[in-house]
């Protein structure tokens, strides 16, 4: 491969406005425009996340009426095992139904640990005032911004 940096280099650059203003768009012919169809255009493919397969055999199995939003309960249990040396050590030093034994003690104490975060959290929002109100302003702000984009 050809290094072009001693060839091509850029010594100035300048940003100028060559004009401003409205954009006159009611004259002239109606253009229809035809979207893209042939191979390759890249079409949008409704997927669940991956772990929603999780929450479908749960309440499938159990009776249970878990969410979508519960996904991320597990999501975040996966994220954080994803991580730990041991768990990446047992992955790799063995076959899926040993590394399943291996890790089981460690999965209940990653559920019992998130639960507790999630309690901090809870309790701090409901016993500090300022911790609830930034809170709250980014949330709300988050959730304003997300049902107005899902519904335009």
């Amino acid at each position: 491969m050809r290094d072009l940096r001693d060839d091509v280099s850029l010594q100035y650059y300048r940003l100028q406005r060559i004009s401003s203003g409205a954009i006159d768009l009611g004259g002239g012919e109606a253009i229809s425009v035809k979207s893209p169809t042939d191979v390759g255009t890249g079409k949008v493919v409704d997927e669940k996340a991956p772990l929603s397969a999780v929450i479908t055999v749960l309440n499938d199995r159990f009776g249970t009426e878990f969410s979508e939003e519960d996904r991320l309960f597990f999501e975040q249990i996966k994220e954080k095992a994803s991580k730990d040396q041991q768990v990446i050590e047992t992955a790799l030093a063995n076959p899926k139904d040993k590394f399943k034994i291996g890790i089981r003690k460690l999965i209940e104490g990653l559920m019992i640990q998130r639960l507790g975060e999630n309690d901090k959290i809870v309790t701090r929002y409901v016993e500090d005032q300022d911790f609830q109100n930034v809170a709250f302003d980014e949330l709300a702000d988050e959730i304003f911004a997300s049902v107005v984009a899902a519904h335009s």
